[in-house]
């Protein structure tokens, strides 16, 4: 009886031990295992799109963001007051100088004239009869005075008048363009109120804005070009006709004028502008796409594909990899960057696959799959 107890309790024990191996290399060893194979194996070789730097000439320019101003700008606006009884343009009309904008009403002014003039006629036909009468003696000379002084009096009354008159006719003192009208035909104008605004727009003004240390770049003549969000892909050149005569005390900047011709007038004044000044004579540069580029806080840096061997001696003669390089970047100008230290013409850069790969990673090259570069010239 004891004999079978303990027979049933080895059986027992070497099931459970069985039992307990078969368990932890399911369980346990083989996981490992797999695991340990899986992590060891090579991982596949990433896709990415890749571009070689090149060496560009670029024209070395400042940027900066200006607004248009009218050549010539100026309120309309009467020196005397009075009702308006003509009214001869039309909003945003082209107007030439010496044409009749407004005129306003005359009645009592003409009135008055015809009455000096009336004066003055008596006064000419009393002098001469009184001329002839001192001659005679029988008047005394003094009344030939008062005579002459009277009609000195009436004659600058007549030319005030005449001068009130004339102000009545308000004329374009050039050729421009005007605004929206502000009066209507019979309403009442007051001295100085205004009528409309009138502008030169051909030539056009634009003025942006320059560091201290960009100034000293600008000199008049210089090229520029400008581009604006009404007119996209399409630029205006013109050229530097002045600067301002300070530095801005709150900004440290300094305010430059360049003169753009407008012959179709499509440039209006208030519209914002994107400069470009061209300065100095045009450098190589070593230059990447755009989408190359990662920006970060601790550096700007690219991925550079190199054979893997540079990293791994055992990989394959064909095998690609990748190094992360810093760079030290420049202006960027169309969809390309400027890099002024870390790469050489030739290196090849990755464009599109970044988010799939990191130093050393195995990668092939597709360029089909490289990104569209957007547009982001909009001024903001």
């Amino acid at each position: 009886m004891i004999r079978r107890i303990l027979y049933l309790l080895l059986v027992t024990v070497i099931l459970g031990g069985l039992a307990g191996a078969i368990a932890f290399y399911a369980f346990d060893f083989k996981p490992k295992m797999l695991a340990e194979v899986i992590m060891g194996a090579p991982r596949p070789a990433e896709t990415v799109s890749a571009e070689p730097a090149r060496t560009d000439s670029w024209q070395p320019q400042i940027s900066g963001i200006g607004t248009l101003t009218a050549f010539q700008g100026i309120d309309i606006t009467p020196q005397v007051g009075g009702i308006v009884t003509e009214l001869n343009f039309e909003s945003g009309q082209d107007v030439s100088k010496g044409d009749l904008l407004v005129k306003l009403d005359t009645e009592t002014e003409e009135a008055d004239i015809r009455s000096i003039e009336a004066e003055l006629a008596n006064n000419a036909s009393e002098l001469q009869r009184r001329e002839g009468l001192v001659k005679k003696g029988i008047v005394a000379i003094t009344e030939l005075d008062a005579l002459k002084t009277r009609k000195r009096v009436l004659q600058a009354t007549l030319d005030r008048r005449k001068a009130e008159v004339a102000q009545k006719f308000i004329y374009a003192p050039w050729d421009g363009r005007v605004g929206l009208k502000e009066i209507a035909l019979g309403s009442y104008l007051a001295p100085g109120q205004k009528i409309v605004w009138l502008q030169k727009i051909d030539p056009i003004y634009v003025d942006f804005t320059v560091t201290e240390a960009d100034f000293g770049r600008i000199g008049l003549g210089q090229k520029v070009t400008a581009s604006f969000n009404a007119y996209p892909g399409e630029s205006f050149t013109g050229k530097i006709a002045t600067t301002d005569a300070r530095v801005s005390d709150t900004s440290r900047m300094i305010t430059v004028r360049a003169e753009i011709a407008n012959p179709d007038k499509k440039l209006v004044p208030g519209m914002y502008a994107s400069v470009l000044v061209d300065s100095g004579e045009p450098e190589q540069v070593v230059t990447v796409p755009q989408t190359a580029v990662t920006y970060s806080l601790y550096g700007d840096n690219v991925f550079v594909v190199v054979p893997a061997r540079q990293a791994d001696p055992k990989a394959k003669e064909d095998e690609l990899a990748i190094e992360r390089r810093f760079v030290k970047t420049g202006q960027v100008r169309d969809g390309r960057v400027a890099i002024e230290s870390g790469l050489k013409p030739g290196d090849r850069v990755v464009t599109a696959g970044h988010n799939k790969i990191d130093q050393g990673s195995k990668v092939v090259i597709d360029n089909s799959i490289a990104l569209k570069l957007q547009d982001t010239s909009t001024i903001q």
